[in-house]
């Protein structure tokens, strides 16, 4: 992977037109202890909202779609939530319909975890409609092993049965339905709607293993780019190491003319 900021003259043309897809935690806003404190920097807003007077711009986030427009607050941006499972913006607008049949399912699940994460200090399960998130950020090293017991015992029926899978990331566990989506079809089915004659350069920034799903489907004809401090295997061309470089990649995209 090369710094991105070492190469923007080299990339220049293909960003004059480009359709600009943001994870949201970590990416645009720092990890935090508890997810309901990642709220957008008014700076990271400001630029948001004139990267988008030039460009295309979707938010692709692990957050419920009524939650991640909230957090960014920006009209006319095109918001994938829940992973994708659930996508709006102009002229667009899906849910999975696989995912909704599998609602009450999730809903049981997250009841029956919250019930036995009581125990857990620090265990945070949030319910997200049509998937489920288990941050243990807070959480005691000595408790790591009881909660994915906990998790394990109770999500074992559900994956036996095919109803769940499950992705890991920063000190958080993802139970999602277990349906052929992830945030690289998200993508591509944004493009599909956003830029049938692929006429803009798809450009992904995400921070997290959901990410390189939409990494690897624009392996060929995008740019992609990793947010990290340290040097890790990943389908990404380029990388950031944190938010700052984020918003400084942001203000020089801005100032492209098309």
């Amino acid at each position: 992977m090369k710094h991105l900021l070492g190469q923007m003259r080299i990339l220049e043309k293909r960003l004059k037109r480009t359709l600009l897809l943001l994870d949201y935690d970590g990416t645009l806003t720092p990890i935090v202890e508890r997810p309901e404190l990642a709220t957008l920097p008014l700076a990271m807003r400001k630029v948001l909202r004139s990267v988008a007077t030039r460009h295309r711009v979707a938010i692709v986030s692990g957050r419920s779609l009524v939650d991640i427009k909230k957090l960014v607050g920006l009209k006319g941006l095109y918001y994938a939530g829940n992973h994708g499972l659930e996508i709006s913006g102009p002229g667009a607008k899906l849910v999975q319909p696989k995912a909704l049949r599998m609602c009450s399912a999730i809903a049981q699940l997250c009841r029956k975890l919250r019930k036995e994460l009581k125990e857990i200090k620090g265990a945070i399960v949030q319910d997200k409609g049509l998937t489920v998130s288990i941050h243990y950020r807070l959480v005691q090293l000595k408790k790591l092993k009881r909660l994915k017991s906990i998790v394990r015992k109770i999500t074992k029926p559900y994956l036996n049965s095919g109803t769940i899978k499950i992705t890991r990331g920063k000190k958080v566990i993802d139970i999602l339905p277990n349906i052929a989506w992830d945030k690289g079809k998200a993508v591509l089915w944004i493009i599909s709607v956003v830029d049938p004659k692929r006429r803009f350069t798809p450009v992904y920034i995400g921070d997290d293993r959901t990410d390189e799903d939409a990494f690897l489907v624009l392996k060929n004809r995008g740019v992609t780019i990793l947010v990290s401090e340290k040097w890790k295997k990943s389908h990404a061309k380029f990388f950031l190491k944190n938010v700052g470089e984020v918003k400084s990649f942001l203000e020089k995209l801005a100032e492209i003319k098309s």
